[in-house]
């Protein structure tokens, strides 16, 4: 009989249980937990784990989860809670307990976002938050992340176009108005909405010992609550990540929570519909997003800032001031909600709000039509650095066509190029996801008459092109088959993303596509 062979050695389970707990830490606590029932070994090893992370799970179904039963609904989400609250609540439990009489190395981190929240759900979070800052020998917590939304889809009012409102008595539709709502004591529609929303605990901000130690607070659909007497005193000298989403405090309370922050490095301000007008110039940022703040106003200090992240309307100068030295942003992301660019004001704005970045090296350009109207002008505002740049956008049409090609031709360094294809919103009642390739061959070789015939990055640099949602129609089959035949050597990779759908149709578009580079040595990736 053959010997046995030599026994294989388990060095994960010789690893100290704190460096168990430090790869476990990566994972969500649900997952945490299943590896530590695996074995024996690992069991102890989750109370070494320094990140506890949760998510609520979406409803399985949302037919149900929307009833017009308002009693049905309110049970099926009370037991979706109870569920999720027992599942924290065993985790924090089963973590002290796996501590047994050890020493407790304490919680860095501590996420828990909700998918449906629930105003009766207030104390369970508060318990959840002071367990995570009570701190142990490890000491105190870095880093808290609360998303208390309720179930809202946290879509941009002006992503909605009109078949999407209902109409009022008169049978017309409701118009949409970027209105403030100034120094309104709610910014919530509902009487009773302040009520149900999570309120952050008042001793978080007074609390010394988790003030202390914060480096990362992100705050989701819940109102800051600051204190009303000790409002002056905030100060967290150690937060370097802020960020607040759909905040419905007035821009006061925003402003003096960033003043509190004065090691600020990345900074997130998305949805606050209350903010007016904020200052950060008492740190130096080096990330900002700033997403639909629909008429808010800021003004950073842009010495150190490299990534720069917005989302809203077409901006004028007053949307962003810098102050110190001129920014050197090396990141862009850009990404103008509602209606294409179209009047001849909006369009000289575009280009001066991007010709303040011209130190980019990746750019990313959205909007509801990708090039965002930019072949109705000459000059673009973007910078001769960039080497990887991704429009987004639908592409339905040939002014998109001659969009992207214009953008292109003021590119002449570009390397990377990604085209993320969006539905187009303005069909009814949704853009069809899986591949419907118009059969109809007629105008794919038709192109614009003011595309230029020699494009300068496809001829000499483009190395790599990007189609992602690609669907076969007409202007997106034109657009694709234009910038490969007249991509020169240098272009190594394509990698064309499909939706679902049939099969005999994907295999008729890739053979099509092949076509179109058949005589290069170019890497072809179809998903």
């Amino acid at each position: 009989m053959a010997a046995a062979g030599p026994k294989e050695e388990d060095r994960l389970s010789d690893l100290p249980d704190g460096v168990v707990g430090h790869v476990l830490s990566f994972l969500s606590a649900q997952e945490a937990a299943r590896a530590a029932v695996l074995s024996r070994r690992y069991r102890h090893a989750f109370a070494s784990v320094h990140t506890l992370s949760f998510v609520q799970e979406q409803g399985s179904s949302s037919t149900d989860a929307n009833s017009n039963d308002f009693e049905y609904r309110e049970n099926f989400e009370k037991d979706r809670n109870e569920g999720f609250v027992a599942l924290v609540d065993a985790a924090i439990s089963c973590r002290r307990r796996c501590a047994g009489g050890g020493a407790d190395p304490g919680l860095r981190a501590f996420r828990v976002a909700f998918d449906s929240y629930h105003h009766s759900l207030a104390g369970d979070v508060d318990r959840w938050l002071s367990a995570a800052t009570s701190g142990g020998d490890g000491g105190a917590v870095e880093e808290i992340h609360v998303d208390a939304r309720r179930q809202e889809q946290r879509q941009c009012a002006r992503e909605l176009t009109e078949w999407y409102y209902s109409k009022n008595s008169y049978d017309r539709m409701v118009e949409l108005k970027d209105e403030s709502d100034g120094d309104d004591a709610d910014d919530f529609r509902n009487p009773n909405t302040r009520d149900r929303a999570y309120h952050v605990p008042r001793w978080l901000y007074s609390g010394a010992a988790a003030a202390a130690s914060l480096r990362k607070l992100c705050l989701g659909s819940c109102f800051l609550d600051l204190p009303a007497g000790e409002a002056a005193n905030l100060h967290f000298p150690s937060i370097e990540t802020l960020a607040l989403i759909w905040i419905p405090d007035s821009g006061r309370d925003i402003q003096l929570l960033i003043c509190s922050c004065p090691r600020l490095v990345d900074l997130t301000l998305d949805s606050c519909r209350r903010v007016r007008a904020v200052t950060v110039l008492n740190t130096r940022l080096r990330r900002l997003v700033l997403r639909c703040c629909h008429g808010a106003r800021l003004t950073v200090d842009a010495s150190d800032l490299r990534v720069l992240v917005y989302r809203g309307p077409v901006p004028d100068e007053s949307v962003l001031s810098f102050a110190g030295s001129p920014p050197a942003i090396v990141s862009c992301d850009i990404e103008f909600c509602g209606k294409m660019a179209s009047s001849e004001a909006e369009l000289v704005n575009a280009n001066q709000f991007l010709a303040r970045f011209t130190d980019a090296r990746w750019l990313r350009l959205g909007s509801s039509c990708m090039g965002s109207g930019m072949e109705k002008t000459n000059s673009l505002g973007l910078g001769l650095g960039i080497r990887q740049l991704e429009l987004k956008g639908a592409l339905t049409s040939s002014s998109a066509i001659s969009a992207v090609t214009r953008i292109l031709e003021q590119t002449p360094n570009l390397e990377v190029l990604t085209l993320l294809i969006l539905p187009d919103v303005q069909e009814f009642p949704r853009y069809p996801d899986a591949v419907i390739c118009d059969p109809d061959v007629v105008g794919l070789d038709d192109v614009p008459d003011d595309v230029p015939p020699v494009i300068p990055c496809l001829r000499n640099r483009v190395r790599e092109i990007n189609v992602v949602h690609y669907q076969g129609r007409v202007a997106q089959r034109s657009l694709l088959k234009l910038l490969l035949l007249r991509s020169g050597s240098a272009l190594e990779e394509l990698c064309v993303v499909f939706p679902e759908g049939k099969y005999a149709v994907q295999s008729m578009l890739m053979g099509e596509i092949e076509s179109w580079v058949m005589d290069r040595p170019v890497k072809v990736v179809f998903a």
